[in-house]
């Protein structure tokens, strides 16, 4: 390979701070890369590495691509670039999952490749409240100053090809996490994550509309009630003297420490589930979809 082959320059200009970065890439790559004359303002899939590689590298042309504040709550489907700066993007107004520490945001940090080659770089976190919301942050290595987020819902899909009902991180895992919120919080958390999703939700009287208000309003009444005590029950015969459901003690292997039974509410939204807060590492490549 020549010289002239070996590398293009791209000149990205900060006219606030009055100097150049020279960016270095391989022409095999730049001449690789598709043209894209606008950034996409929201996207419902991810990007693959070559388009974002793209849009990094053309931004220098459109000035007008880069935002000079931070969006709070963005909604699903988001695409923005950001100078870090001059903006501090992770302040969005969402509750990531946080380290085990309980402080500091989870991060999942991988190395990206275009045509094979190790040019991009990736940070992931993920929704501390609906499992399938996440904010991908991509920059070239070659210049981290310059910042492509994208926000995205990527909701189950049922054998049958349809969507699945929303997913909600599981309020076992912290309890008194979850009682922090107020039902205007969770609306405000949710409602732009689930902007471009639509269910049709069936119950016993027929299809009805997925909304917002009643998801959170059925969250707060299963969570904001305290489970019952867990109470002693005996199973040893009345020959013992003593009647079986009187607490006493008893060396009788049948005295066991027993939980009752919960009564069954009749869910509105026969999809909905719940899972734990996981800690598993999103480590697939740009080019595939995600997989919840």
């Amino acid at each position: 390979m020549n010289n002239k082959e070996a590398a293009a320059a791209t000149d990205v200009s900060e006219n606030h701070h009055h100097h150049h970065v020279k960016v270095f890439l391989p022409k095999k790559l730049l001449d690789c890369l598709p043209k894209c004359a606008i950034l996409p303002k929201e996207r419902l899939r991810w990007n693959t590495n070559e388009e974002i590689a793209s849009y990094l590298i053309t931004f220098e042309k459109h000035e007008e691509w880069l935002s000079a504040t931070p969006r709070t709550r963005p909604q699903n489907g988001s695409v923005i670039l950001y100078n870090r700066r001059k903006v501090k993007y992770r302040k969005d107004g969402y509750c990531w999952k946080k380290r085990k520490d309980g402080k500091t945001t989870r991060e999942d940090h991988m190395k990206l490749k275009v045509q094979g080659m190790e040019c991009l770089y990736g940070c992931y976190v993920h929704s501390s409240i609906v499992p399938t919301f996440h904010r991908r942050c991509y920059w070239l290595l070659q210049n981290p100053d310059i910042v492509l987020v994208h926000y995205l819902n990527v909701p189950a899909i049922e054998d049958c090809g349809k969507i699945c009902g929303p997913i909600l991180c599981s309020i076992n895992s912290d309890r008194k996490e979850w009682l922090k919120w107020s039902k205007e919080d969770l609306v405000n958390q949710l409602k732009p994550m689930f902007y471009g999703i639509k269910w049709t939700c069936t119950n016993g009287n027929g299809g009805t509309e997925f909304s917002i208000e009643h998801l959170v309003q059925q969250i707060l009444e299963s969570h904001h009630s305290k489970p019952q005590p867990r109470t002693h029950a005996c199973l040893c015969n009345s020959s013992l003297g003593t009647a079986g459901n009187i607490p006493h003690k008893c060396s009788n292997t049948k005295h066991r420490i027993i939980s009752p039974k919960l009564e069954i509410r009749p869910c509105p939204y026969p999809a909905l589930t719940e899972v734990q807060n996981g800690t598993t590492g999103d480590n697939k490549s740009e080019t595939d979809l995600c997989k919840a």
